[in-house]
């Protein structure tokens, strides 16, 4: 953006320098390597569309300037960083390679989307190796997070906008100064390859105004790329989108969306309503650790996140984790009446709240701990068919063999 001012006056190329050489030393003291790849991609717009022969001043003082740059990079050892993950492990570039390469999947096995700020948890829910507990925000990358959470139009349509950004911000002779934006675009580009920036609204403001600066200028001299470049955009968008639907192809038994994932194939006879106080905040790793197990249960298995998302369970078993007694939505109760097996795991809404009567209560088994803290606790036991769990409270850390298995009935 910097280099905007050289495009002003005769002074504006030693102003411009000048910032440059300030951001250029703060950019290396952040230790930042997507940052670095980012400023190089960058410039090389500018240095290729920069008006020719280069005064040798200039030339000077652009050598002067890199050195000091490779002078900070050396004395704040710098390179150090830079240079691992190639002559030594560096877990924050295979950390991005785990979550990048499990992109594909994650947008062939959601056509729709997994929904805003979903990436990272659904990842970590069952992408994830089940080994490992770290959790993710995102997928440290602004284009793939957001291909993951929307859909297959939102996905082509990325595609699309960036390159037609980039194609309308592409500088001929007459108008070298599009370099700048291009540029700015590249640079923005690149770097929310590397890191989740795109979700700082700050950074979009230079991005922004360049590319107004171009539209601008193209509105007021009506000149726009020639209707044979416009298949640029479309093919791109095309392939790319093709590209992510054929590796994302395997051998999972995986769907989802925001509030339904289902396991298995085939449309599922089993449905859970989950609670991750009852069921673990890592509830995700312990079914599939079960499912993966070889003494593990593999049936079909729909998931739902709220009582709004179960389908129509006529015929069907429903297990219930917890929910909240405030939260007890009408919903959940006429979806009790439906399914014809309901198997409740720490219930914390009380059968009154149901309105079933006495004899579909008796029909319902709860699964309570034997150190249970709920207050609907003692309800459900003179209520229902009541299976206390030796040991547990309201953290029933062997659900999934409860899901698949039920234990025998202990009054």
């Amino acid at each position: 953006t910097v280099w905007a001012f050289a495009y002003i006056k005769r002074w504006g190329f030693w102003a411009a320098l000048g910032l440059f050489l300030g951001l250029g030393v703060c950019l290396v003291h952040t230790f930042s390597r997507g940052g670095m790849v980012a400023l190089a991609v960058g410039l090389l717009p500018l240095m290729y569309w920069t008006p020719r022969p280069w005064p040798w001043r200039r030339l000077l003082a652009l050598g002067v300037s890199l050195w000091i740059l490779v002078g900070c990079v050396v004395y704040w050892q710098a390179h150090e960083r830079m240079t691992q993950g190639i002559v030594t492990e560096d877990r924050s570039i295979s950390n991005r390679f785990d979550l990048w390469q499990a992109a594909p999947a994650m947008m062939v096995d959601a056509p729709g989307g997994w929904g805003w700020n979903q990436a990272g948890p659904i990842y970590g829910d069952w992408y994830q190796s089940v080994d490992i507990t770290q959790r993710y925000k995102n997928l440290v990358n602004s284009h793939l997070t957001w291909m993951t959470e929307f859909g297959w139009p939102f996905r082509l349509f990325y595609v699309f906008a960036w390159v037609t950004v980039l194609l309308l911000c592409w500088p001929n002779a007459a108008h070298r100064w599009r370099a700048i934006p291009l540029g700015i675009w590249l640079s923005f580009f690149v770097a929310a390859l590397f890191s989740s920036v795109g979700e700082a609204l700050i950074i979009w403001t230079a991005p922004l105004l360049s590319l107004a600066a171009v539209l601008i200028q193209r509105l007021w001299q009506v000149q726009w790329p020639k209707p044979i470049f416009w298949a640029v955009p479309a093919g791109t968008a095309a392939a790319v989108c093709l590209v992510f639907l054929v590796l994302g192809q395997n051998q999972r038994d995986l769907h989802g969306s925001p509030e339904v994932i289902t396991l298995g194939t085939g449309e599922p006879n089993t449905w859970l309503l989950v609670d991750r106080q009852v069921l673990g905040k890592y509830y995700s790793k312990s079914l599939r650790r079960y499912r993966e197990s070889p003494d593990g249960q593999a049936p079909s298995l729909g998931i739902a996140l709220r009582p709004e998302a179960l389908p129509n369970l006529d015929g069907m078993a429903l297990f219930i984790a917890g929910q909240s007694s405030d939260d007890f939505a009408e919903v959940l109760a006429a979806k009790m009446g439906q399914a014809e097996r309901v198997v409740l795991l720490s219930p914390k809404f009380f059968p009154q709240q149901t309105e079933l009567t006495s004899e579909q209560l008796k029909r319902i088994q709860a699964f309570i701990g034997e150190f249970s803290q709920s207050p609907a606790s003692h309800a459900w036991k003179q209520a229902a068919d009541f299976q206390r769990i030796p040991g547990a409270g309201d953290f029933l850390p062997d659900w999934p063999q409860l899901l698949f298995t039920p234990t025998p009935s202990e009054t």
